[in-house]
């Protein structure tokens, strides 16, 4: 499409290698290996492809390689918690326009707690430039609709300082813009008949999953560093919904409280480091029951 064409040419070098330089490492481990990156199926190329169609053809239809119902069905024939975003849901539904949201904020806490592992700026260099090309350009009409601001230019600068030589902090002050356009842009939220503990719930839930999901994945046969460092993302941001939403429960909801609490436990011991370790911390089945437990209590909403 001309309007995605468009969006590339504003994108820095950097942030284009980035992205495509992991899309092209997916597709060498998934060739060698018989994996593919979490959360797509078989047979489908990542969502990061399109940029080299983008430019190529410039007229695919909106939402290639992010069309929920076709990767959003974590945990089937070994896909993790990557799911796609549809555009067209997240338009109307508050809870699909935040979760999209939130998988953008996975990645930049994800790639920010890399800064700070020995070697780790170029993976968190690219954690940063994932979701542009897996979420950002797919919702960016969706934002400007909506009346939210565009924060393109603020993803692309934290890739550049991220993959150059700039200073950790420098790299931390412009991670921090793009979580406070984050921030802006949740309050453009579309309107909805739930309540915000329902809301807040869900979202919390589909974090703890997609968490879940990507440990199992990347502690599998075929598992990778990439799949780890989404999943400790995915929990950082679990954690942060789940403070939120917690002083909100009552005694309706004390059940869930408690699945809260063990969930968090769980989670902070598997995800304790953003760098994965040799084995798996946690068993897995048990992530997976405490995230469907989650999901069970917040249907009480």
């Amino acid at each position: 499409m001309k309007y995605r064409t468009k969006l590339w040419t504003s994108i820095s070098a950097a942030a284009l290698i980035a992205a495509s330089g992991a899309v092209a490492g997916v597709a060498s481990s998934s060739t060698a290996d018989g994996a593919q990156h979490a959360g797509m199926p078989q047979g489908k190329a990542d969502s990061g492809s399109f940029l080299m169609a983008a430019a190529g053809e410039g007229e695919g239809e909106g939402g290639e390689g992010g069309e929920a119902g076709e990767g959003g069905e974590g945990g089937e024939g070994g896909e993790g918690g990557e799911r796609g975003v549809d555009p067209a849901e997240a338009a109307k539904d508050p809870v699909a326009y935040l979760s999209a949201l939130d998988v953008i904020r996975a990645h930049y806490l994800a790639g920010e707690a890399m800064l700070e592992v020995e070697g780790g700026r170029q993976a968190g260099g690219e954690m940063f430039a994932h979701p542009i090309s897996e979420v950002y350009i797919d919702l960016e009409p969706v934002f400007e609709e909506r009346g939210a601001p565009l924060f393109l230019d603020e993803m692309t600068e934290a890739v550049d300082l991220a993959l150059g030589d700039a200073p950790a902090g420098e790299v931390k002050a412009a991670a921090a813009r793009v979580y406070a356009a984050i921030d802006a842009a949740e309050e453009t939220a579309p309107p909805s008949d739930r309540s915000e503990d329902a809301i807040e719930a869900a979202l919390m839930a589909d974090m703890f999953d997609r968490a879940a999901k990507q440990y199992d994945t990347a502690m599998g046969p075929a598992g990778t560093e990439e799949a780890w460092i989404d999943g400790y993302g995915f929990w950082k941001v679990a954690e942060k919904r789940a403070a939120h939403l917690k002083p909100q429960l009552g005694e309706e909801h004390a059940s869930l409280a408690e699945e809260i609490a063990t969930a968090e436990e769980l989670f902070a011991n598997a995800y304790a480091s953003v760098a994965k370790p040799e084995e798996a911390p946690v068993e897995t089945g048990t992530l997976l029951a405490a995230s469907s437990r989650i999901s069970l209590k917040t249907g009480s909403f």
